[in-house]
């Protein structure tokens, strides 16, 4: 797994397939390796912390750069400005959150056999 395959989000496991169909949509399992993604119920859940934590920090950067390094004195402008981020950098980030916890959790626990098998899955 490298870097590449995390920021061009390719299956981690084999590093070609697209670990998105749409925008938000994960597909069932890799269609170059066949690795399933989801490996229970509930699997990507934990991305929504990763998520929640990025957009958190983004939003609370916002506030110093704004004020210190652009100048702006203006509260509502600063306001404004930090939920701006959180739309716009939630929304990208979102696909990268779900793309970590994929890496962090194959990195504890490496794909076996069973993942590549349906195993009454859907």
């Amino acid at each position: 797994m490298t870097l590449g395959s995390i920021l061009h989000l390719r299956c981690p496991v084999c590093e070609k397939g697209r670990i998105f169909q749409g925008y938000f949509d994960t597909p069932e399992k890799c269609p170059e390796c066949g690795y399933y993604f989801m490996r229970e119920s509930g699997y990507f859940l934990p991305h929504v912390a990763i998520g929640y934590g990025a957009i958190g920090l983004s939003a609370l950067a916002t506030w110093p750069i704004l004020r210190y390094v652009v100048g702006v004195k203006s509260d509502n402008v600063i306001l404004t400005a930090m939920i701006l981020v959180v739309g716009v950098f939630g929304t990208w980030f979102i696909r990268y959150a779900k793309m970590l916890w994929l890496v962090f959790d194959l990195k504890m626990h490496p794909p076996t056999r069973n993942d590549f098998e349906e195993r009454g899955r859907r």
